[in-house]
């Protein structure tokens, strides 16, 4: 570059015009900068200028760019900050919600304070028997809490189902953002090609990245020709060369047998039409709202549903053991069992003694057998055990599934005992509890999946039936879908083709009860099984597999919904059976085997919560046996813990955002008193630059005259 020592006045005039034009660009650029000090996500423009050269001579100063300030480190480090914060906002709220449901440990309405208030009840009852008002206290005081377990089950799947309306609507969003941030990305190019580097386009990107951001864990690539690529954090693309749609056709409802459909990621080709196969999306989204909102879905509330239904299920066993060895005073006419979908055809697997006997209405014996379990091979020859021994006192029969024992004169009723050295167990329950013959609780499902089966039995399955399953991750991806079709005879075919279903994935089993077990493979830990369809069916009793197993995990969810006293119960307290039988092998009829004041049966049910029960693993809790009352103390304790750790996670999500976020603005942002200064200094500039124009143009006008 060279300076010329002979200076024209045209020349000087050129020079001064060429700074009044920089200046007064860089005026206009400082005064946008404040105009939008308060635009949210405007990023401050800065003017760089450079010396203008003629025939490589200095001639002036010139404009090389108008830039936009953005500093692509604390860009991305807002991303991945917004995505936390986003994450963990939907759960500290799901869980908080939770709290609200559940109470603290100390809350008077809390589900153990309702349990014990039960208690209580129950055990004021045992006082007095007899008292038509304590009955009805005690009655009142176990629905109270019964309702309140029941309604806390049903709250959860609400709260699924605002997830999943929450991840419909977060997905319209999303797609909305990807395509703006793509239809953007094509104009800035056309922009930069014709080398406007200043563009209002580059705001509103980064408006759309910072919100997408929200809801996903992104990461952004910057282009040569001014794109933006967008992706997920494990590389999934969303925004490069082609754009991409989220799509998700959720249900209209929510129960615990909902199985979800996966949410699905979509490339489109800009030319029309998808490219490619869709994407499957759970295991790939690791953060943000989305993130948060399936995790809540697919794994914290099911996790707490299922645990619900472990204390629906404990209260149900242990109420329904006492109350099913124990009798009302006057006895029952007829002892109506449940449909356990066992076939009279079906191996009986009982050991142990169980005594059935017929009494009058004054607690009178009429007729008694002892019978042991150990030696009848079917459940037809118990039915048939009963009636040989009742000798037409009573009669016993057994349709679809359902045991039933009726006296024959209308005066008299049915109560059973077990014996005490010797109790008759079917998978490890009480022989009058595996039939629910005098069950005090009723829910949705089953509280015991003890079918009593062993793997050499016939599994009683109709031919031609099917069921088909789903396994779910613990990130609520579907790992894997397969069905069973009825084959073969035993139970023990049954699970191996269930187990060559889902080889890779699962392993079931039975235990020593006949409860069969789900056990994901190791590399999918904290998987569930949810069942899509079953139209199988054990013989005539309408019950399919998956009901008479207990698979899946909405089953275990629905031992805590619909749970009640039973109906006919709850209308007359005079069936509460609160005796006990006092028979022994001498006891002949007329000798007194039952009475009013015997408040045996009552003391055992005040006692049920605090009795040792043997809880499943449920939703990250081990299995073990332990109390009713402290179970739920476990719960309630756990549920507090995860609502402390996410929200005080998410302040501190929260204030690092904050500190990015502020470095960015200091950095991107616009300064009013920088931005003043400039415009003093760009004024000043331009104003020396009009002066010097003038001075010029009189020494024109001078030698103007001179001539």
């Amino acid at each position: 570059m060279t300076v010329s020592g002979n200076i024209s006045l045209g020349a000087i005039m050129n020079t001064a015009a060429s700074a009044l034009q920089a200046n007064q660009t860089a005026l206009r650029v400082t005064s946008n900068n404040i105009a939008n000090i308060n635009t949210d996500g405007y990023n401050r423009r800065l003017v760089d200028f450079g010396p203008r050269l003629t025939a490589d001579r200095l001639s002036g100063v010139s404009v090389d760019q108008i830039r936009r300030v953005a500093d692509e480190f604390l860009a991305r480090e807002t991303l991945d900050a917004t995505g936390q914060v986003g994450q963990l906002q939907v759960l500290s709220s799901y869980f908080t919600r939770v709290q609200g449901l559940i109470g603290s440990i100390n809350d008077g309405n809390s589900i153990g304070s309702r349990v014990s208030s039960a208690m209580t009840a129950l055990q004021q009852l045992s006082t007095d028997p007899a008292s038509p008002a304590k009955r009805n206290s005690a009655l009142s005081a176990v629905t109270s809490a019964l309702t309140a377990l029941s309604g806390i089950a049903n709250s959860v799947q609400s709260l699924r189902q605002d997830a999943n309306s929450q991840i419909g609507t977060d997905i319209r969003i999303v797609n909305r953002l990807l395509a703006q941030v793509h239809d953007v990305n094509a104009r800035l190019k056309t922009a930069v090609a014709a080398g406007d580097m200043s563009t209002g386009l580059g705001d509103q990107r980064e408006k759309a990245l910072t919100e997408l951001a929200k809801y996903l864990d992104i990461k952004t690539f910057e282009q040569p020709d001014g794109r933006v690529f967008v992706s997920l954090t494990d590389g999934t693309g969303l925004v490069s060369d082609l754009s991409s749609e989220f799509r998700y056709d959720g249900p209209a409802s929510v129960s615990t047998s909902t199985v979800f459909p996966s949410i699905t990621l979509q490339r489109l080709n800009p030319q029309g039409g998808n490219s490619g196969p869709p994407l499957v999306m759970e295991g790939r989204i690791a953060g943000g709202e989305l993130r948060g909102l399936v995790d809540i879905r697919d794994r914290r509330l099911p996790d707490l549903a299922e645990q619900l239904g472990q204390i629906g299920a404990g209260l149900a066993e242990q109420l329904n053991a006492i109350h099913n060895n124990s009798s009302s005073v006057p006895a029952q006419r007829t002892l109506a069992g449940i449909n356990t979908g066992l076939l009279a055809t079906d191996a009986l697997n009982a050991s142990g003694l169980v005594r059935f006997a017929v009494v009058d209405p004054q607690g009178q014996l009429v007729q008694q057998v002892n019978i042991d379990t150990s030696t009848l091979p079917t459940v037809g020859d118990l039915v048939t055990a009963i009636n040989t021994g009742l000798a037409g006192s009573a009669t016993a029969s057994f349709v679809n599934g359902a045991l039933s024992i009726t006296a024959t004169n209308a005066s008299n009723g049915v109560a059973t005992l077990q014996d005490p050295a010797s109790p008759a167990l079917r998978g490890g329950r009480g022989l009058a509890q595996a039939f629910g013959l005098n069950n005090l609780i009723t829910a949705s499902s089953p509280s015991s999946f003890a079918t009593g089966m062993q793997s050499a039995n016939a599994h009683g399955l109709t031919a031609g039936g099917q069921a088909e399953f789903v396994l779910r991750g613990a990130n609520g991806a579907i790992l894997t879908s397969f069905s069973y079709t009825v084959s073969g005879a035993t139970v023990g075919n049954l699970i191996s083709s269930l187990n060559t279903a889902a080889t890779g994935y699962a392993t079931f089993s039975l235990d020593s009860n006949g409860t069969m077990l789900m056990t994901p493979a190791g590399a999918h830990t904290g998987a569930r099984l949810e069942v899509a369809n079953d139209t199988t069916s054990r013989g005539a009793t309408g019950v399919s597999m998956s009901e008479f197993f207990g698979l899946g995990t909405a089953m275990r969810q629905n031992q805590a919904i619909s749970l009640a006293v039973r109906s006919d119960i709850a209308q007359n307290t005079s069936k509460l059976a609160l005796a006990r039988l006092e028979l022994t092998g001498a006891s002949v009829p007329g000798n007194v085997v039952l009475g009013a004041s015997d408040n045996r049966g009552a003391l055992g049910l005040a006692a049920a919560a605090d009795a040792l029960h043997a809880f499943g693993a449920a939703g990250g809790l081990s299995s073990g046996a332990q109390s009713v009352n402290s179970y739920i103390s476990q719960i309630s304790g756990l549920q507090a813990d995860l609502a402390s750790f996410a929200e005080e996670e998410r302040l501190n999500r929260m204030s690092i955002q904050e500190e990015v976020m502020s470095r960015r603005d200091s950095t991107e942002g616009v300064n009013l008193d920088e931005e003043l200064a400039n415009m003093m200094m760009f004024q000043q500039a331009y104003n020396a630059s009009a002066r010097m124009m003038g001075v010029a143009r009189e020494m024109f006008q001078t030698l103007l005259e001179a001539v």
